[in-house]
């Protein structure tokens, strides 16, 4: 192991000359979705861990959304972590650094097991500091998933099915569902490569129960998720095939960019260059083709499922019955992966090869790759503060978008910023949505049907245009953005008396795992909450377990008697309850059974 520490310490140094700044002044990254998503998101979840609360539900997106099932949340995320015991700003940037080092040592992992050990450390670093890679901080779910995908490869080669399960469940509890898929694919096609004729599938089940018993906690909520989700109805052609990748794009690989190119025929990557040097040294590495073939068919396979429906092939992803892929971009990373394994393969092809050539090369990626990414790594202090309307806007209730969002996503509320100041947004940005609520909620901003977005407790219309004055009073302003509210809306808690008449619920309370109302109600009725139902939830009235209604197709209800109630909704997911069961018993068994695996 000696003999790897220097390179293993300079990729870290490498990585970290890129975070240490922004963490001792207290900044964080800027672009995209890292303000408005990401930041927002982890803050919210942080929030309940360092109270030592699970997150079981949001209450304040989607008229809730039970936010533990996302995956991207990474409450059971052992680098998650990290924000129970860092200050949020230190916490988020020191998260991204850790999944830069991760991808860079277990890279050259991956690589040193064919290569020079100065080629596999230049191989990691060109990875690390690649346009594709950096591309993907802002998405850092799909950076954390990346980060493990070297390693299974090793893993699969080394043929280690425990170990192997065990970072195919770390890939999954990453956050990103389809990289952790991609990541057990390859697995799978290196552990055939060198596994034995018999024995291989036993050890593979092995690796895949493994994988499935760590990640239970996490999975089993995520597939019950998924059962009424946008993904199991299917997305239309359009959304699938967003920031597909054409074939002649991947020229660009070679070329330097000058700033974003809005001319690429998509944006989900935004750099896609790995450097002249990486490009020119994996085409001599093409000349070792014994050697360079399974990363010529990633190569390939990365090109052609990037191009969505630009090639033949995009048919079967649209036709696919369970749709848990979009944006074809993604699989660009892949592709520099691969370009990037075949250059440390033309390094080693260099004939007498010496120590300087090797510092050159570094100097030419350090010197041309990070300034190519320097409007992905802006950062300033955190702004809690961003939306820029008063608290009252979506505090009493629920807020819509009419019209089309500018650039300033933080005039629109958009992303998951309401959490900051927990505001109630009608909306949801996750990336598995509930479909009915959402088309319906689509249908009525759309139309717009006034009276039933009234009725949902949709209270607050953020728009750049004039709304009718007898519906609508203009309460604020900000950057373009006005934000009306309803003169008419509905209380999200409420009883409907049998004759029709709405008597308020004198207060409500929600939270990550409760709602509780309390409602005085002369003749007794339906007392409704405008929060979603799901499995999970259960209703107790003064104490007493009730019967749970559906009000408004989606909505939580119950029947209440004449007087004062006081009214409980808990949730408490079987789902969770299956997987930490499971989880802990993979553990248990992993922990106490030996490795029977031979090398």
């Amino acid at each position: 192991m000696r003999r790897h520490a220097f390179p293993v310490t300079l990729i870290a140094v490498i990585a970290a000359t890129l975070f240490v700044p922004a963490i001792l002044h207290h900044e964080v990254f800027t672009f995209r979705d890292h303000t408005d998503y990401f930041q927002p998101l982890r803050f919210y979840t942080a929030l309940h861990l360092r109270a030592g609360r699970l997150p079981l539900w949001n209450p304040y997106n989607a008229s809730g959304e039970a936010w533990l099932a996302n995956p991207q949340t990474g409450v059971f995320y052992p680098p998650t972590w990290l924000f129970i015991a860092m200050p949020f700003a230190a916490a988020y940037m020191s998260y991204v650094m850790l999944h830069v080092v991760l991808l860079g040592v277990n890279a050259y992992t991956l690589l040193v097991r064919s290569a020079t050990r100065r080629a596999a450390a230049l191989g990691a670093t060109a990875l690390m500091l690649c346009g594709p890679t950096v591309s993907l901080w802002d998405v850092n779910n799909n950076l954390a998933t990346l980060a493990w995908v070297p390693l299974a490869i090793w893993c699969g080669l080394e043929r280690r099915p425990r170990l192997g399960g065990a970072v195919l469940a770390l890939a999954f509890l990453g956050g990103e569902p389809f990289f952790a898929a991609i990541a057990a694919f390859l697995f799978a096609i290196a552990y055939f490569r060198n596994a034995p004729r018999s024995g291989g599938m036993k050890q593979l089940l092995q690796a895949a129960l493994i994988a499935i018993g760590l990640s239970a906690i996490q999975l089993f909520p995520f597939l019950e998720l998924l059962h009424e989700s946008d993904r199991r109805a299917g997305f239309e052609r359009e959304v699938i095939f967003r920031h597909s990748m054409k074939i002649s794009d991947w020229v660009r690989l070679a070329i330097p960019p000058h700033g974003f190119d809005p001319s690429m025929s998509q944006q989900f990557i935004p750099v896609v260059y790995v450097g002249i040097a990486t490009v020119l040294l994996a085409v001599i590495g093409l000349t070792a083709l014994r050697k360079a073939w399974p990363w010529l068919l990633l190569l390939c396979a990365s090109i052609i499922v990037a191009a969505g429906n630009d090639l033949p092939t995009g048919e079967w992803i649209a036709r696919a019955p369970l749709t848990i892929f979009r944006y074809p971009a993604r699989l660009i990373p892949f592709g520099a992966f691969a370009v990037i394994c075949l250059m440390v393969i033309g390094l080693d092809r260099l004939p007498k090869r010496r120590v300087w050539v090797d510092a050159a090369v570094l100097l030419l990626l350090l010197a041309d790759l990070v300034p190519r990414t320097v409007p992905l790594r802006l950062v300033e202090p955190l702004d809690l503060q961003r939306v820029p309307f008063p608290p009252f806007v979506g505090r009493d209730a629920k807020v819509v978008r009419l019209g089309v969002p500018t650039a300033d996503r933080a005039a629109w509320m958009g992303g998951y910023l309401n959490l900051y100041s927990h505001r109630f947004d009608a909306a949801t940005p996750a990336p598995v949505a509930p479909y009915g609520y959402s088309m319906t909620l689509r249908n009525d901003v759309r139309t717009p049907d006034i009276g039933h977005l009234d009725s949902t407790g949709v209270g607050w219309v953020l728009t750049d245009r004039g709304l009718p004055l007898d519906y609508y009073r203009l309460d604020a302003r900000a950057r373009g953005v006005y934000a009306w509210h309803s003169l008419h809306v509905q209380p999200m808690a409420r009883v409907i008396e049998p004759d029709g008449r709405v008597v308020p619920a004198q207060a409500l309370s929600l939270d990550s795992a409760h709602a509780r109302v309390s409602a005085d109600t002369p003749q007794g009725g339906l007392l409704v909450l405008m929060q979603r139902d799901a499995p999970g939830w259960r209703v107790f009235v003064d104490e007493r377990e009730a019967r749970s209604e559906i009000f408004d197709r989606y909505f939580r209800a119950v029947r209440v008697s004449p007087g004062k109630h006081e009214i409980l909704w808990t949730f408490r997911p079987f789902s969770l309850l299956a997987g930490a069961c499971v989880t802990l018993m993979t553990l248990l068994a992993v922990a106490l059974r030996p490795s029977s695996v031979k090398r």
